[in-house]
Formats: C-alpha cells, structure tokens, sequence
C-alpha cells in the first residue's frame, strides 16, 4: 500500500458518512420529517414495496452482468452501483412526494440525493485524479 494510505481512506471515509448520514440525519430533524431507522426497510406502502424490490433485482442483475461483461472495465460496474443508489433515492423522494403524511419527508430524501450525487462525484474524482 502507498504511504498514507490509511489516512487518506479516514479522511475519505468521514466525509462519506458526514454527506451521506450525518447532515441528512441533521435536516431530518431540523425539518421535522419522520424518523428512518438504519439499516431498515423504510417503505411508505405496498406499491414502494414492489419497486423497491424490482429496483433491487434489477440491479443485481445489472451488476452481475456489468462484472462479467467489463472485467478489464471494473469503473463500469462503478457506475452502475451509482446509478442504482441515485436511482433508489431518487424512487424514494417520489414515492415520499406522492404518499407521505408527513410532506417534510421528501424534501429531505431530495437533500440526501443530491448529497449522495456529490459523493459519489467526489469518489469519481478522486479515482480519476489520485490514484
């Protein structure tokens, strides 16, 4: 491993949780919006349900394929893990948009998309530039 590379990854990894976790979870509750449970199914209804669970197959699916189809190409699957996630947050605010009592709820889902798309920016960024 090259010098510094534990440190660099610290550095990194705490600004993915800090983006991605802690300032959503802050405007959650500034906002007033419902609390989510970590690591949970957060479904809204049964309709969320059934998308969520089609986006899942489908992006296992995809990522198998991807894997195989672009072994010398591993940025590719990369890219397909990042549509899925921006894909599912983004389903989420929808599906919060249309159903939800509680209408704080989607603004923050739409905060977190954007935070994640500057993340996952930031992490192609940092493959392209630095290592």
């Amino acid at each position: 491993m090259p010098p510094g590379f534990w440190i660099e990854l610290i550095k990194i990894l705490s600004v993915v949780i800090l983006l991605v976790g802690v300032i959503p979870a802050v405007f959650r509750y500034r906002m007033g919006a419902s609390k989510k449970k970590w690591f949970s199914y957060n479904h809204i209804n049964e309709f969320h349900k059934k998308v969520d669970w089609t986006l899942r197959i489908v992006f296992a699916i995809s990522l198998i394929i991807s894997g195989i189809l672009f072994i010398s190409q591993p940025f590719i699957t990369y890219i397909v893990l990042g549509f899925f996630t921006l894909t599912q947050i983004g389903v989420q605010a929808y599906i919060e948009w249309r159903f939800s009592d509680n209408r704080k709820d989607f603004q923050v889902s739409l905060i977190q998309l954007t935070l994640t798309f500057i993340t996952l920016l930031g992490f192609v960024f940092w493959l392209k530039y630095f290592s």
